[in-house]
C-alpha cells in the first residue's frame, strides 16, 4: 500500500506496508506500495483530553476536538468525564458515546467519573457500561477540587481501589492548594508529591500529568503520564502568557521542566491534557491548555533536532499508551495491528499559528513554537487528512 522510511521494531527501515481489512498484513522490503516522502511513524494515542461538548460546546466539541487530534497525528483519544453534565452514570456515558459515534474523526474512548455521589454504585455502573463499550479507566479522579462533589478523599480511594478497573488520579493534595492568580503561586509542588506518596501506599494507579521530578521518581507501583506544557513551559513563561497561564497542576520552575525534558526517556506516557477554554474564560482564571493538535508535531521537531530520540517519542506517544490502557490493536506498526500511521516530512518545519489550528478555543500556549505536522495520516489503512470524514469509531 505504501513504501518509505518506516519506524519498525525500534529503528527506521526502508520497507513497504501491505494492508488488508484495515490491518497490517505484511511489512517488508519486497512489499510494493506508493512511495511517500518523510518518515512513517505510528499514529499517536492521547490518553488525556477534555473535549467539553454538552453544555460547554462554545469551548470545544467532540467534532472539533477530534478534528484537532486528526491534524496532530493522533488516531485514538481518551476523553475525560468532568463535563457538564458530568459522566458519572451509565445513561450519561451512553449519551456521550452516541454523540461521539456521529461526530468523531478519530477513534474515541471515554472514562467514567468517580464522585462522592456515585461511589456506592461504581461497580454497578462499570458493569453496565462494559456490556456495551470498552471502558479505559475510572478517572481522572480528583483528590483536590473546589467542587466538593468531585473531591475524593484517600479513604474513599482506598475503598474503591480494589475495583477491577484502572483508576487514573489527578494527584494534588488539597492541604497544599489555595486559590489565587497566577495559580502557580498557590498550588505548591508538595501537593503533587504528597498525593503520589499517599496513593502509592493505597494501591496501583495511573497518575495524570505529573509535573515534578520528585513525583515522577516516587511512582513505583503504577504508571504515569506527563503533559507537554510541563516539559516545555515554566513559570518563566508568565510574562508571555499572562492571564492565559493557569493550568492544573500549575507550571513549575524551569529546573523542573528542564529535568523532565532531559529525562524524557524515563517518562512513561506523553499526553496532552487538552483542556480548551476560551480566552474570555482564561481571563477569569480558568485552568487548562489546548494541546491535542500540537503535542506530536512539537515532539517530532524535538526528535528531528536530536533533543529526544524517535524511539522514546514513539514509545511515549503510541506504544506505552496502548499497553497501559489495553488498546491491543494500536501502538506499533506491526503485523496484525490496525494500519494507523502518521507521515511527517522533517523538512516541513512550521511555526505554530493558532489561526491554523482546529480547536474552537482559538489560542495556544505554543504560539510561534516550531513543529512538524503530519502531511498524511492513515486510520485503518485509509488516508484521512486530505478529505477528513467523521469516520472514527467510538468504542
Amino acid at each position: 500500500m505504501i513504501y518509505g522510511k518506516i519506524f519498525y521494531k525500534g529503528e527506521f527501515t526502508e520497507a513497504g506496508i501491505e494492508v488488508e481489512n484495515g490491518r497490517i498484513k505484511k511489512i517488508g522490503k519486497l512489499v510494493k506500495g506508493k512511495k511517500v516522502d518523510g518518515i512513517i511513524l505510528p499514529a499517536g494515542i492521547d490518553v488525556h483530553v477534555h473535549f467539553r461538548d454538552f453544555e460547554e460546546k462554545r469551548k470545544e466539541t467532540i467534532e472539533s476536538g477530534s478534528l484537532s487530534a486528526l491534524h496532530g497525528g493522533i488516531c485514538l483519544v481518551v476523553d475525560q468525564p468532568n463535563t457538564k453534565p458530568v459522566v458519572d452514570r451509565a445513561e450519561v456515558y451512553f449519551r456521550r458515546m452516541e454523540l461521539a459515534e456521529k461526530s468523531t474523526y478519530v477513534d474515541y474512548t471515554l472514562n467514567l467519573a468517580l464522585t462522592n455521589k456515585n461511589v456506592d454504585k461504581i461497580n454497578e455502573i462499570v458493569e453496565k457500561i462494559r456490556e456495551k463499550y470498552f471502558l479505559p479507566a475510572i478517572g481522572e479522579v480528583f483528590l483536590q477540587n473546589y467542587n466538593k462533589e468531585f473531591e475524593i478523599s484517600y479513604e474513599t480511594l482506598t475503598m474503591v481501589s480494589k475495583i477491577n478497573k484502572k483508576i487514573t488520579i489527578h494527584a494534588e493534595d488539597p492541604r497544599f492548594v489555595e486559590s489565587g492568580n497566577p495559580n502557580f503561586l498557590f498550588r505548591k509542588k508538595e501537593a503533587e508529591i504528597t498525593a503520589v506518596e499517599e496513593c502509592e501506599k493505597i494501591g496501583e494507579f495511573h497518575f495524570c500529568h505529573l509535573s515534578t521530578r520528585e513525583a515522577v521518581e516516587r511512582v513505583k507501583r503504577g504508571s504515569f503520564e506527563v503533559a507537554p506544557h510541563h516539559l516545555l513551559l515554566s513559570t518563566g513563561d508568565y510574562n508571555r502568557l499572562r492571564e492565559l497561564v493557569n493550568v492544573n497542576p500549575p507550571l513549575r520552575q524551569k529546573d523542573d521542566a528542564d529535568w523532565l525534558l532531559r529525562n524524557f526517556s524515563k517518562i512513561q506516557i506523553l499526553a496532552s491534557d487538552h483542556a480548551p477554554h476560551t480566552i474570555e474564560d482564561k481571563k477569569t482564571g480558568s485552568a487548562g491548555f489546548p494541546g491535542v493538535e500540537t503535542t506530536y508535531p512539537i515532539f517530532v521537531y524535538l526528535a528531528k533536532r536530536s533533543l529526544i530520540s524517535f524511539n522514546d517519542l514513539v514509545e511515549k506517544i503510541a506504544v506505552n499508551p496502548a499497553k497501559t490502557f489495553g488498546f491491543n490493536d494500536y501502538g506499533e506498526i506491526e503485523v496484525g495491528k490496525f494500519a494507523n500511521f502518521a507521515i511527517f516530512d522533517l523538512r516541513d518545519v512550521k511555526k505554530i499559528n493558532s489561526d491554523k489550528l482546529h480547536s474552537l478555543c482559538n489560542w495556544t500556549p505554543y504560539e510561534g513554537f516550531k513543529a512538524v505536522f503530519p502531511n498524511q495520516l492513515y486510520l485503518r489503512g485509509e488516508e484521512v487528512l486530505e478529505s477528513p470524514l467523521r469516520s472514527g469509531i467510538a468504542f
